[in-house]
């Protein structure tokens, strides 16, 4: 299948750059296809607006994304729109390409009764100033307001005029789009610089940034098209971009996942071991492990205490049963398994604690390199044990795969930190983590974001772009440890264990990203089904076999 590359404001801007000065693609010819493309799929998503002759506030910035913006305006007063442009700032601070295009504008601004409307910060202040505004500014006269004040080049927050004028924006009556990026938004991470212009579109060029895939951008920018305007991978001259993802609707052209072999048998398709439940309490250990089976693994094996025994087979006897005690063979478990979950619903006590040691102890001794996947208790306990700590990195040292899939709290426990400063550094927490632990590390949250060391030293990150706020329930943290246990031991059983461990490092992050996109997919078909605010975890895994037919 094919990944989709996500940039921050730097690679994309050595992209640009690259296009520019290497390939010789002069600027000015960029940024008209920008406008081309946002005029044609603007048109393309409010053709009503369209059909008459609509009345269009774009309000452009002194940079080269207000040169997309007059370069817009210009292509829509020609089809016939009634255009008004608010420039900003003084001309001589205007970019060169921004200078250019407004110099072009001004020729344009008279087309039969028709006059193109330049408003300048002074006349909009003396017409603004504080009160309602009257006339062509007045909150319902637009049908289309369009967002070109900054780029993805914005790094400080939004104050003074600029923040008057998003604010006013804002409260206008018309449809709503973004040039590249909502102004106001961080192209590196999502957050809200002061104040940002809420978007109901955001046509975004060459490819798409990663402050626009998390949160609270996700939201802000609302539906986001990427434009081809001629910058490819090309432009990267061999240095790609760190992050990637998959189109939240890319499931429709299918082959997401690897087709199974028609002569294949049960240990073709992975053996997984299963760790959870503590006494009494199986239902992690059930939502995991139906998880397992739905997704495609061949054989399940469930380690559990012995209160378990008669739920977990009443309820899924397609699985085997091994009852948790002091004498648990573990080496003929792990010499039996390819991928082994541990941590849904073990609880934190000193016999769970000691059960992990054991396990990690012999994997790291024993050098069975098979994935590991450490989810909610099994995470809980690492981060509370300097020992476990250890031994996970001795064990990823010699090649052991070790994949975490904490949500956010247990990501702060894990890292010792607070949860406003995880928030406020989400990412380079992540990349610190995975550097120092050698983990594949799923950071759970509304968009999901997986991270590992590939074997250049090199952090690399999938944002996930699949579900929604129906799967913020209990136990759908569980399904999606079932769901990478069966794509990790297909991986494990797949991909050759005589392969490179950096290939196999590899190939098993991209298993986990697959997994993290159809968790959520299944959690998006379970929400059409059920609602968001009604679904429940088993729905997710209910909605399993349909999403996998897509895959």
């Amino acid at each position: 299948m094919r990944w989709e590359y996500i940039v921050d404001a730097e690679e994309m801007q050595r992209a640009d750059h690259n296009t520019i000065e290497h390939f010789k693609i002069p600027q000015l010819v960029l940024m008209e296809r920008s406008a081309l493309a946002a005029r044609d799929l603007i048109r393309q998503r409010w053709r009503k607006i369209f059909e008459g002759e609509p009345k269009v506030l774009i309000a452009c910035g002194n940079g080269n994304n207000g040169g997309d913006g007059a370069a817009l305006a210009r292509l829509l007063f020609l089809t016939g729109c009634d255009v008004t442009v608010l420039v900003s700032g003084e001309r001589e601070k205007y970019s060169p390409a921004m200078r250019t295009q407004m110099e072009i504008l001004e020729r344009y601004r008279e087309k039969g009764d028709k006059t193109l409307h330049i408003l300048t910060d002074e006349k909009w202040i003396s017409i603004w100033d504080g009160h309602r505004p009257e006339g062509r500014l007045n909150s319902a006269a637009w049908d289309l307001v369009i967002d070109a004040l900054f780029g993805i080049g914005l790094s400080r927050e939004i104050t003074g005029i600029y923040r008057k004028k998003t604010e006013w924006l804002n409260g206008l009556s018309g449809k709503k789009a973004a040039l590249d990026i909502s102004s106001g938004i961080s192209a590196k991470d999502g957050h809200i610089l002061g104040c940002a212009f809420r978007a109901d579109l955001t046509v975004t060029f060459g490819f798409q940034k990663r402050g626009m895939a998390l949160y609270p951008g996700r939201e802000i920018c609302g539906e986001v098209i990427v434009a081809d305007i001629g910058i490819t991978e090309d432009s990267f001259l061999g240095e790609y971009p760190a992050g990637m993802t998959i189109g939240r609707d890319r499931w429709r052209e299918g082959g997401i996942l690897p087709r199974r072999n028609p002569n294949g048998h049960k240990g073709s398709f992975g053996k997984v071991l299963l760790y959870a439940g503590s006494a009494g309490t199986p239902g992690a250990a059930l939502l995991a492990g139906e998880a397992v089976l739905r997704s495609g693994a061949g054989m399940l094996q469930i380690v559990s205490p012995v209160e378990n025994r008669e739920l977990i087979l009443t309820r899924l006897p397609e699985a085997m049963y091994q009852a948790l005690t002091e004498q648990t063979d573990w080496e003929k478990l792990f010499g039996w398994c390819d991928a082994v979950v541990i941590g849904p619903g073990i609880g934190q006590d000193i016999a769970a604690q000691k059960s992990m040691e054991k396990i990690m102890t012999f994997m790291s001794e024993n050098k069975k390199i098979k994935p590991v996947i450490l989810d909610a208790d099994g995470l809980n306990l690492l981060a509370s044990s300097e020992r476990l700590f250890k031994l996970v990195k001795i064990y990823t040292a010699q090649g052991g795969i070790v994949i975490m899939t904490p949500h956010m709290a247990e990501l702060a426990r894990l890292l010792h930190c607070s949860m406003p400063d995880l928030q406020k550094e989400r990412m380079e927490k992540l990349e610190g983590y995975c550097r120092e632990t050698g983990a594949i590390l799923v950071s759970k949250d509304a968009a999901a974001v997986v991270g590992f060391h590939d074997s250049m030293d090199r952090f690399r990150y999938y944002v996930n772009q699949t579900g929604n706020s129906g799967m913020a329930t209990a136990g759908s943290g569980d399904v999606l440890s079932g769901i990478t246990g069966a794509l990790m031991a297909y991986t494990a059983v797949n991909h050759g264990g005589s392969g490179e461990k950096t290939d196999r490092k590899e190939a098993c992050f991209q298993a986990v990203c697959h997994a993290v996109y159809l968790h959520g997919l299944a959690g998006d078909m379970a929400a059409e089904k059920c609602g968001e605010v009604s679904m429940k975890a088993g729905d997710i895994i209910a909605a399993l076999p349909e999403t996998l037919n897509f895959l």
